[in-house]
C-alpha cells in the first residue's frame, strides 16, 4: 500500500538518495535539469519547515515533493505572490516506479493539498529546456503561463493549476498512520 506523509529529520538521508538519484537519471539522458546534486544541508531546513512529504509503498521510499507556500519573486509577480498559492518543487519518482502514473497522482495531490489549505492556486517553475517535462505538466492539466529567462537560472517555465478538490487523488495517497 501507498503512504504519504510529511518528511521528517529522520527521512533526510531517504529524501537525498531519491532525489539524487533521479538527478543521475536525469544526467544519463543529456538533461541537466538537477545537474548540481542534492545534499542533507540543502534539504535538511526545507524538511525542518515542514515541506517535504514522502511517499512510501512497504515500507520503502518510492516518491517525494516539496510544497512551499512560499513563491521565488524572482519567477512570480507581487500579484501573483498576493494570492493564495501553494509552490511546488522538486518532484521526483523512483524509477523502478516510472512509468506507472505516480508523478501525476502527486501532482493531482498537490492540487488538493493546496485546496485543503485555502490556496486558489497551485504553482511550478520547471526547466526552461525540458520540454517533455512541460509536455507531461499540459499534458496533466496545467497552464503554461509564461517563461522567465533569467541569466543565472536554468528554471523559469511557470505553470499553474486551480487549487481544487481531488478525494480520489487523496484516497490514492492516505496519510500514513503511526
Amino acid at each position: 500500500m501507498r503512504t504519504i506523509d510529511v518528511a521528517v529529520a529522520d527521512d533526510l538521508a531517504e529524501v537525498v538518495e531519491l532525489l539524487n538519484s533521479v538527478a543521475d537519471w536525469l544526467t544519463s539522458r543529456g538533461i541537466n535539469q538537477w545537474a548540481s546534486r542534492f545534499s542533507a544541508e540543502q534539504m535538511a531546513p526545507i524538511i525542518e519547515r515542514g515541506e517535504v512529504y514522502l511517499v512510501r509503498e512497504n515500507g520503502s521510499a518510492i516518491a517525494t515533493v516539496t510544497v512551499s507556500a512560499n513563491g521565488n519573486s524572482e519567477f512570480w509577480t507581487a500579484e501573483e505572490l498576493a494570492e493564495p498559492a501553494r509552490y511546488v518543487a522538486k518532484l521526483a519518482t523512483a524509477r523502478e516506479h516510472a512509468g506507472q502514473g505516480l508523478g501525476e497522482l502527486l501532482l493531482r495531490w498537490t492540487i488538493d493539498l493546496g485546496a485543503r489549505q485555502g490556496a486558489r492556486w497551485i504553482r511550478l517553475d520547471a526547466w526552461r529546456t525540458n520540454y517533455r517535462l512541460h509536455d507531461f505538466y499540459r499534458g496533466a492539466g496545467w497552464s503554461h503561463l509564461r517563461t522567465v529567462e533569467l541569466e543565472h537560472r536554468r528554471s523559469g517555465a511557470l505553470f499553474q493549476h486551480p487549487a481544487v478538490s481531488d478525494p480520489q487523488a487523496r484516497n490514492a495517497l492516505p496519510k500514513a498512520s503511526h
